[in-house]
């Protein structure tokens, strides 16, 4: 719940900022491993990367080492641009910051996520090249293998050669690929920024909040007086959560009645339900939910498969409402979609050819 309590249930406020998009375009290239997880597609990645050309995507590498969150540090420097936050006053604002600085955000030092894992004192320690800080901060900061190799990366390189990699990325990708990028992406935005502002002054902030990220639990942490809400056209499915100061930066997917979709086109409620069942894996998974609720930490261990590879099948099943996750961190299991699949097939398909004719038997 949103309002527990004394505590009060925070302003809501929708926003579009390129910069946002901008940082998250750059989050899914980073991503190779969750291609199939996106619904952009695997034609827009092949796309994009040769407008990237080799060497930005070596760069990238170099830059995140496969971890989004080493990206998303730069929210809050997005979030403190003046409007309309562009790509390009992000790639000046990331050109004019102190090195060192610069290095401490890519650490996590400035970021509340990470601060609730590692004293800031502690990564502090660490970006100044104490042993036993830098140990502490890569056992305890990282989400997985990969944000550990980038924090380690990310310890190993000079704050100047640090800097000069983020312009490399940021500005080279700007060049090379943002506006064809965001000339897709933006018209989509705008359209759902627009209607959910309008949604906004008759919905309840809590049932807005449950619809737009497809169920999942917004619970702000302390001292969040602020949800700025950003829809996002590239990481769909995903939604994004992430703090900054009193402020929580909520990400959601563009629906499908905002892309512009031909009429003709399998529906996209029904594409995402086929792709987020198109896995073997999370077959299993969807299985063994149907003995009941279990965490992330039970059907990792169930599994034998690492947490961040089982969030990431767990997203896709979330994403189209397969699957739930309550407050407490638990997965269930939504019993109503087969029979929801079932008729979207229904619908959409035409009627069976026969010896006697057309047949079409109805679900409804």
């Amino acid at each position: 719940m949103l309002n527990q309590g004394a505590v009060a249930t925070p302003t809501l406020l929708v926003t579009a900022r390129p910069a946002y998009e901008f940082i998250l375009s750059l989050v899914a290239l980073a991503t190779p491993g969750r291609v199939d997880s996106y619904d952009v597609g695997s034609d827009w990645f092949e796309r994009v990367r040769a407008l990237g050309g080799p060497q930005l995507i070596s760069q990238l590498e170099a830059l995140t080492r496969g971890c989004e969150h080493v990206l998303c540090r730069l929210y809050g420097m997005a979030h403190d641009l003046e409007p309309p936050a562009s790509a390009e006053a992000l790639v000046a604002a990331v050109e004019k910051l102190d090195p060192a600085t610069l290095r401490l955000t890519l650490l996590g030092y400035y970021a509340k996520r990470t601060r609730r894992r590692v004293p800031p004192d502690v990564i502090l320690a660490a970006a100044r090249g104490d042993p036993a800080a830098q140990r502490q901060l890569l056992a305890d900061a990282p989400d997985g293998p990969e944000c550990e190799r980038a924090l380690a990366a990310t310890l190993a390189c000079e704050p100047v050669q640090l800097q000069r990699l983020a312009q490399e990325v940021l500005g080279g990708w700007r060049e090379a690929a943002w506006e064809q990028v965001s000339s897709q992406a933006w018209p989509a935005i705008e359209r759902e920024v627009d209607r959910l502002r309008s949604v906004a002054t008759e919905t309840p902030v809590e049932r807005l909040l449950q619809s737009v990220t497809g169920g999942a639990e917004v619970l702000p942490g302390p001292g969040i007086e602020l949800i700025e809400l950003f829809p996002t056209w590239v990481l769909r499915p995903w939604t994004i959560q992430w703090e900054h100061g009193p402020t929580l930066l909520l990400g959601v997917p563009v629906p499908a009645e905002q892309l512009g979709a031909d009429p003709d086109e399998p529906p996209e409620r029904l594409v995402g339900l086929a792709r987020a069942l198109g896995d073997e894996r999370r077959l299993r998974i969807l299985r063994r939910l149907t003995a009941g609720d279990y965490s992330l930490q039970d059907l990792s261990e169930y599994f034998a498969i690492p947490k961040t590879t089982l969030l990431h099948h767990l997203v896709m099943l979330r994403s189209v409402g397969i699957v739930r996750v309550g407050a407490s961190g638990r997965y269930s299991l939504n019993a109503a979609m087969p029979l929801e699949l079932l008729r979207l097939l229904d619908r959409y398909l035409p009627a069976v050819a026969t010896n006697g004719g057309r047949h079409r038997p109805r679900l409804d």
